[in-house]
């Protein structure tokens, strides 16, 4: 797969948000564990449209972006489009884990895969597309992951 303009210049973007994460000690491997769980587990929640599991690992004001002219801001904003996006009979979706980083204080991470999205197009076409994707995630004060920007 491969991006072309802005859709670069956003995995970039992502992607050094994602390095300045970096920095894990080996003290860090149950926190690596935990994210890489977390993320495996958000995926399971979309891909069953468990519809309140998905959105909880989302922060309140976390970031999706779509592409170079959509960004969907907020918790409000992602369950509407999250909402929207299972009225098409024909919508899934799933992801697979390659890799993770935490944060030296554990505080920040992020995660990585291949993710496959089916929908049906405004011409009654089933596309299935596969990509990349990168999740920063950020520790929140109970211990528990939240995604605060995805692509």
């Amino acid at each position: 797969l491969s991006l072309v303009g802005s859709e670069m210049c956003i995995r970039d973007r992502l992607l050094s948000i994602a390095l300045a994460a970096k920095g894990q000690s080996t003290n860090n491997k149950i926190d690596l564990e935990e994210l890489i769980k977390a993320d495996q587990a958000w995926s399971l929640a979309a891909k069953t449209n468990d519809m309140e599991k998905l959105w909880s690992f989302w922060g309140n004001d976390a970031i999706i972006l779509m592409s170079a002219d959509m960004t969907i801001k907020g918790i409000d904003q992602i369950k509407s489009f999250t909402t929207q996006a299972r009225t098409d009979p024909n919508f899934e979706i799933s992801w697979e884990v390659q890799g993770a980083e935490v944060s030296e204080k554990a505080d920040m991470g992020y995660t990585y895969g291949i993710g496959k999205v089916q929908r049906t197009t405004e011409t009654g076409e089933i596309i299935s597309t596969t990509k990349p994707y990168l999740a920063v995630w950020k520790k929140q004060h109970d211990g528990i992951w939240k995604c605060t920007i995805e692509n």
